[in-house]
């Protein structure tokens, strides 16, 4: 007798921010597979307790994808000026987490491109502006939009197209849940959750934060927890 076989599913995962424990448990909850394509919206690295953990993973494993997020642009940045990153004040502590994975890890992110732009998917880091061409719009706007300079608009609002996007960077206590687009940054190191998205299903499967790594102003307060 032959099996049916089981369609191939898309795996698409918020800002890890360096989180590796949420990050093993949110794919076991989602049951991730060899078999499963893995993308990655960004923002693998920096403010949580394990960087280096992640990218281990994200370098290791070959079903995973990743699109740059803000923070390994900056660090790229910094590098191809010949210095190490030290802009935010959780740069340093990044880099002391990555050790001596620092620059295999850096030629690594350095292949990640800003988009993956496939017809029926498309996945940046934060947003972009829905008026103009994508290949017109800079590595900046790509992993740093959320509004719309000249209206204020919340990008997304103004996407009209029926491809789905996905994208991370606006960290927020629930996911943005709209017809063609989906926003997966739960604020995992604030305290939140780590949500990936299932595909086709569109199906969400989110793990909670063990514990409060880093502060954000405007993220409801919760006490630090035990590790």
């Amino acid at each position: 007798m032959r099996h049916k076989r089981v369609p191939r599913r898309t795996v698409v995962i918020g800002d890890i921010h360096g989180c590796s424990a949420e990050l093993r448990e949110l794919l076991r909850a989602a049951r991730v597979g060899r078999e499963d394509r893995v993308i990655c919206v960004g923002d693998l690295i920096c403010k949580g307790p394990d960087s280096r953990g992640v990218l281990e993973w994200a370098m290791r494993a070959p079903n995973v994808e990743c699109v740059l997020g803000n923070h390994e642009l900056r660090f790229l940045n910094c590098r191809r000026r010949g210095v190490l990153p030290d802009v935010k004040p959780y740069d340093m502590e990044t880099v002391r987490q990555l050790g001596e994975l620092y620059e295999p890890a850096m030629r690594v992110i350095a292949g990640w491109p800003l988009t993956i732009d496939e017809p029926d998917l498309l996945v940046v880091h934060a947003g972009f502006d829905p008026r103009r061409a994508l290949a017109r719009q800079s590595d900046v706007m790509l992993t740093g939009l959320r509004r719309l300079k000249d209206t204020g608009e919340p990008w997304y609002e103004r996407y009209e197209d029926e491809r789905l996007a996905v994208f991370g960077h606006w960290a927020a206590p629930k996911p943005v849940v709209r017809r063609n687009a989906v926003g997966l940054d739960t604020g995992c190191v604030y305290g939140g959750a780590l949500t990936a998205l299932i595909l086709p299903e569109r199906r969400l499967v989110g793990v909670p934060a063990r514990r409060v790594y880093a502060r954000k102003d405007s993220w409801p307060a919760r006490e630090l927890e035990a590790a």
